[in-house]
């Protein structure tokens, strides 16, 4: 409710939802799956949770866990932390995960890990796409038009501006989690929200 108020706060209604690669939005959407989203504003968390249709929590690096107040918030609504550089703590979040999926929760990554300065769509870190390969779990990936203009990175101060978000044809994960087939995927979802972008500046008036 938060979410859906502050998207109709900023831009005078609902995100504007297309979809591409799918005859049957949301129908095809397989019932466990990891979404990711470009990052170019806090009001992108906004814009994710008022558009995707099933509840959603966060995948987060672990230091997050350690931030005061953060952290222990963070906790309390079932974000996954993830922890590369520990092989038992990345096995537990991989557990997390898939119980945080069975129990019909999506989990919301952005994997540029922070926001663009400029509005391009910088390179993709692998925590999301190495657990839903080691998850088994697909992605579906998105991409968010409006939030950069209506509150960049460094703004405090927020303006009108259309919210658009446009979702791609969910990405399956390779069978063997190897660092060849993993960068594959990992360019795969980058390719397809970049696709997606580009869609937005071609066929909208308003600025991102």
């Amino acid at each position: 409710m938060w979410s859906k108020n502050m998207v109709r706060i900023v831009s005078g209604s609902a995100p504007k939802v297309t979809f591409h690669g799918t005859e049957k939005p949301y129908a095809d959407w397989p019932d466990q799956a990891i979404f990711i989203a470009n990052h170019s504003s806090l009001l992108d968390i906004n814009a994710s949770a008022s558009a995707i249709p099933q509840p959603i929590v966060y995948l987060s690096k672990d230091s997050i866990r350690r931030v005061p107040v953060l952290g222990l918030l963070n906790e309390r609504v079932g974000t996954v932390f993830i922890d590369r550089s520990n092989p038992a703590a990345a096995k537990q979040s991989v557990v997390q995960l898939r119980k945080t999926l069975q129990n019909g929760i999506s989990v919301i990554v952005y994997p540029e890990g922070t926001r663009t300065k400029d509005g391009r769509l910088q390179p993709f870190k692998k925590g999301a796409f190495h657990l839903a390969a080691n998850a088994q779990v697909p992605i579906i990936p998105l991409h968010i038009h409006g939030t950069r203009h209506a509150l960049p990175s460094g703004r405090i101060r927020i303006k009108r501006n259309p919210i658009h978000v446009r979702f791609g044809r969910p990405l399956l994960p390779p069978p063997v989690s190897n660092t060849k087939a993993l960068n594959e995927f990992v360019q795969q979802g980058f390719d397809s929200v970049q696709e997606m972008k580009e869609w937005h500046t071609s066929h909208l008036k308003t600025p991102d």
